[in-house]
């Protein structure tokens, strides 16, 4: 058995203060030991403190030399000052000092300068452990581990599967997910915008960070001590923003972040905006790296290393319901690459409220259903009746698969009739196109913008715009004629006059054979290059295509969603 020996000098004599009881070898012990001008205390374990006090006249103690744990390099000066050459050998799990825990592992992941000859006391942890479902065990303390289970897994062993809706992240088991960006990174060079519901549990954590590994460029969204603060680097030095005010735990938030060129602004709530300026010249990020969620698997993965800038410690926990990146959605958990330790928030979409094959979408702590062809209501339980003019919410659609219609939109001539009604002054009325559309692909399609009316179309050689400017969103009936001849578009409104346009190149076709979609689509931004973000708000009473074939609307569709009978 051994004693706890605590030794401290002042200048003018040693202090050695000895432990009440002994240390067990093999077992965990904890000790407090601290110092008040020449008194000291030592408390081992549970046991009564044991004080001390130096020699002479002097309280206070001068360092000159780095802090060391568990040894000193100079084993001449550890046996003249500490009586014993021999350094400590075990396990250190923790080490705080005043109240201020110290990462003891290298820098820059921790505070460790230099060391020698430390091992790892939890490398035998995982002997034995088998995580199921493709779980991989993790040592997270020297005699203890946790399993790291993929998405749709949990439980001590990752035995349990269940479905995935409304993800919660949890630091204390090393939470985080990944997803790609919704577009290719030179997109994002020069200006990104992020918004962001979520609802924190806990003062600081990773909300979203990504970098590219070979320039270091990096950005990073995270809670610290209960600010948001939005930092990157365009590769010339670190720009950081916070917040004016700590965010109120167990609260739904909203946050926008944006940057352009080195300028980084952060709104959070109704919170006034922050702004920053990066460092140097450059004015471009390449975020080569994966969108991490979350956290970062810094830890278990040791791959990945967290740019020293972003001074990133810890995993976030709470709930993240939305992303939206330069106006794309990031579908949770739906476009989720990968995935650690998610478990289902405690929220209504979890028990799957929307009757009829319904999709339930959070909104907070609230949701919405959006219901498929044929049901309406609040849980999709009513059965909505016949009807030849459907009415749109900006989450409804109606889609046609049936090849009499789509060979009347495509090939080289496209005829549109169409009646319609829009209290929004933005909305997609048709479309017909690669889904997602991809640079130069063929497309057609018609909606309103700031309240205009744009007929575009691409037939793989460039983009042509054909617009009439007008007040189509005082929610009156308009009536609408779309003609694409080849090359040469002509669009015409009531009784505005025609306005015409054409595509560059010498493309002259319409090559797609995607569906045609009505009043809105799936996943409306991401589908269309953000150019419409939600559909018609309003209502279609007519669609003739080539002149004489009339759509029954409904009865013709092949699915829907959010669909109802117009009223007058």
């Amino acid at each position: 058995m051994l004693i706890q020996i605590s030794q401290f000098n002042c200048g003018t004599g040693t202090a050695q203060i000895v432990s009440g009881s002994r240390v067990a070898l093999d077992q965990w012990h904890s000790v407090v030991i601290g110092r008040e001008g020449a008194i000291g205390w030592l408390r081992l374990d549970n046991d009564t403190p044991v004080t001390g006090h130096a020699q002479g006249d002097y309280n206070k103690i001068t360092f000159r030399t780095p802090l060391y744990v568990g040894g000193s390099p100079n084993a001449y000066w550890l046996a003249r000052t500490a009586g014993t050459n021999r350094g400590f050998q075990g396990c250190i799990q923790t080490l705080s000092i005043n109240s201020r825990v110290t990462d003891m592992r290298p820098w820059p992941m921790g505070w460790a300068l230099s060391g020698a000859d430390v091992g790892e006391c939890s490398a035998r942890v995982c002997e034995g452990v088998t995580c199921a479902n493709e779980g991989t065990c993790f040592a997270s303390h020297a005699d203890g581990y946790i399993c790291l289970c993929a998405l749709g897994y949990r439980g001590p062993l990752c035995q349990e599967s269940f479905q995935l809706v409304v993800p919660y992240f949890n630091a204390s088991v090393l939470s985080y997910a990944s997803a790609l960006w919704p577009r290719s990174s030179r997109h994002y060079l020069s200006w990104m915008e992020f918004e962001v519901t979520f609802r924190p549990t806990a003062p600081d954590g990773i909300l979203l960070y990504s970098q590219d590994s070979a320039s270091r460029d990096f950005l990073s969204i995270s809670l610290l001590g209960g600010y948001l603060e939005f930092s990157f680097d365009c590769g010339s030095g670190t720009a950081t923003i916070r917040s004016e005010e700590t965010l109120t735990m167990n609260e739904w938030h909203q946050l926008r972040v944006s940057r352009t060129g080195r300028e980084g602004i952060l709104q959070v709530d109704n919170q006034m905006p922050t702004h920053s300026l990066g460092e140097g010249a450059f004015t471009q990020i390449r975020c080569s790296g994966p969108l991490y969620i979350g956290g970062v698997p810094e830890h278990t993965n040791p791959r990945t290393k967290i740019n020293a800038g972003a001074a990133l410690l810890h995993h976030f926990t709470g709930s993240i319901q939305k992303i939206t990146l330069n106006e794309r959605s990031i579908r949770l958990p739906q476009d989720f690459s990968e995935g650690v330790n998610i478990e289902n928030s405690l929220h209504p979409c979890v028990d799957s409220p929307c009757a009829n094959r319904g999709t339930c979408r959070p909104k907070q702590a609230l949701y919405e259903c959006d219901c498929p062809l044929g049901y309406t209501g609040k849980h999709c339980l009513q059965v909505t009746e016949a009807t030849e003019t459907p009415q749109f919410i900006g989450r409804s659609y109606l889609v046609y698969n049936n090849k009499d219609i789509l060979k009347r939109v495509s090939g080289c001539r496209t005829h549109v009739l169409l009646r319609f009604r829009s209290s929004a002054q933005d909305g997609l009325l048709l479309w017909r196109g690669h889904t997602p559309v991809r640079a130069n692909s063929d497309f057609v399609s018609l909606g309103l913008e700031d309240g205009a009316l744009i007929f575009s179309y691409n037939l793989g050689s460039g983009v042509a715009i054909v617009m009439i400017n007008g007040t189509f969103s005082d929610g009156q009936w308009h009536r609408v004629k779309a003609i694409r001849d080849g090359q040469y578009g002509s669009l015409t409104v009531d009784h505005y006059e025609t306005s015409t346009g054409r595509s560059p190149g010498n493309m002259r076709q319409l090559n797609t054979n995607s569906m045609v979609y009505l009043g809105g689509m799936k996943e409306v931004g991401l589908y269309n290059h953000g150019q419409y973000l939600w559909g018609l708000v309003g209502c279609i009473s007519q669609l003739t295509l080539s002149t004489d074939y009339h759509l029954s609307l409904v009865e013709d569709a092949a699915a829907g969603k959010n669909i109802n009978t117009c009223r007058p």
